[in-house]
């Protein structure tokens, strides 16, 4: 076992966090401090995932193509309109991208 020294920070993280979950354990939602900081942490990531994949199926519908296929459709000719919708839609998918690759760390580590 590795002998951790914490800094006043992430001591400060740990109680604010424990403080947070502490009802969920008091009631017997969850058995302990790690398994509801894993569910609630998952639950959140799970849902930024749906919203932004929700955002990237309803740009998919309206304009009946992918991102890659609207982005090569509007390249050199875009009206400032297209524009907004082609940033809008990209930040979309970045930020999907990110909340897969977070949610794939937490599991990762052992979290999930």
């Amino acid at each position: 076992m590795t002998n951790t020294v914490l800094s006043a920070n992430e001591a400060q993280l740990v109680r604010s966090a424990e403080k947070i979950v502490s009802p969920l354990i008091r009631e017997g939602v969850f058995d302990n401090f790690e398994r509801a900081l894993s569910a609630l942490l998952l639950d959140y990531i799970d849902r930024q995932i749906a919203v932004y994949k929700n955002k990237n199926d309803k740009m998919e519908a309206r304009y009946k193509q992918n991102f890659d296929a609207f982005s090569a459709s509007i390249k050199n000719t875009a009206a400032p309109e297209q524009e907004d919708v082609w940033m809008d839609w990209e930040s979309a998918l970045v930020f999907l991208r990110k909340w897969q690759a977070v949610r794939a760390q937490v599991t990762e580590h052992g979290s999930a």
